[in-house]
């Protein structure tokens, strides 16, 4: 087993199709089915059936490439260790992020990261926030950025900020004057069910941020009129700014957003809500210094 046997499998398994696992791979299609066809004669078993242009594994198939899996984690742990003993300044650093986070973040942390650490490479994989985590859990990537999930993390993580989960409202909306002054956030809070006739423009369930909005919903007994559903959160706020809908908005990406017509953002009334931000990597990973700088530079910019 080498280590490009791996890698290539992984791909290939991954991508679902020999044509998309060469793309992947900067390689031809012809190569890589000579590579495979090769490897599977070097090791004496078929890693793969083929049916059709789909490749899925066979039962040795998915033995060898959870081995191989194994295998690049302990390759991995050994990079990290070599990078604290030698105080290595060259690798790479491959960073999972949402569409939205990566927008803003990127532009203040990379230019900063890459004064310190110039032979770091630094590979942004920006995501939806529904894969961001598995980025990490099949080794595609060292750090994801993301919001704490609702169900239980396989993963280690620091908590960067807690953000407040904020109310966008048009700004032409009649309601706007009702807010009262919030003691406990910096901006004025307001009833939910003075929107009970609005439309909501929310994130899917399966995204973290529509996970928020539901338990807000349940907590305040509000069930909303209408509903749109957009898994963008720049394509939500740009309703809002419409006047086309209620939507939900944390802190930081307000600090970061361009607006033209501004929503008028809102604490809930009661008590203020929250939502983790964190940085999330490989359960018993020891970080090189490298990393433990972008983490420290994401703090300071947040």
């Amino acid at each position: 087993m080498e280590m490009k046997d791996i890698e290539y499998v992984k791909a290939i398994n991954d991508c679902g199709s020999l044509t998309r696992a060469a793309e992947s791979l900067y390689i031809s299609q012809p190569s890589l089915s000579m590579y495979i066809k090769n490897m599977q004669a070097r090791l004496g078993f078929p890693v793969f059936n083929q049916i059709g242009k789909k490749y899925e594994l066979t039962f040795l198939g998915e033995r060898f490439l959870a081995a191989g899996i194994e295998i690049l984690r302990m390759r991995e742990n050994f990079y990290d260790e070599a990078a604290h003993i030698l105080d290595n300044k060259i690798g790479r650093l491959r960073v999972s992020i949402p569409f939205m986070r990566g927008s803003y973040l990127a532009p203040d942390i990379l230019p900063k990261f890459n004064e310190i650490y110039p032979n770091i490479e630094v590979e942004l994989l920006e995501e939806s926030s529904k894969v961001v985590e598995e980025k990490i859990n099949n080794g595609e990537a060292d750090i994801a950025i993301m919001n704490m999930p609702h169900h239980a993390l396989n993963l280690d993580y620091e908590i960067i900020k807690s953000e407040e989960i904020l109310l966008a409202v048009p700004s032409g909306h009649p309601c706007i004057n009702q807010g009262k002054p919030n003691p406990k956030s910096s901006y004025p809070s307001i009833d939910l069910h003075l929107f009970k006739m609005d439309r909501f423009i929310l994130h899917f369930p399966d995204q973290r941020t529509g996970q928020i909005a539901e338990a807000i919903f349940a907590e305040h007994n509000f069930v909303p009129n209408k509903v749109t559903h957009t898994r963008n959160i720049e394509t939500a706020v740009n309703l809002t700014m419409t006047g086309y809908g209620i939507s939900f908005l944390n802190e930081t990406h307000i600090r970061h957003l361009k607006f033209g017509n501004a929503p008028r953002f809102f604490s809930f009334e009661g008590k203020p809500h929250y939502a983790d931000m964190i940085v999330a990597y490989r359960k018993g990973r020891k970080l090189p210094p490298y990393i433990r700088t972008l983490i420290d530079l994401c703090r300071e910019v947040v």
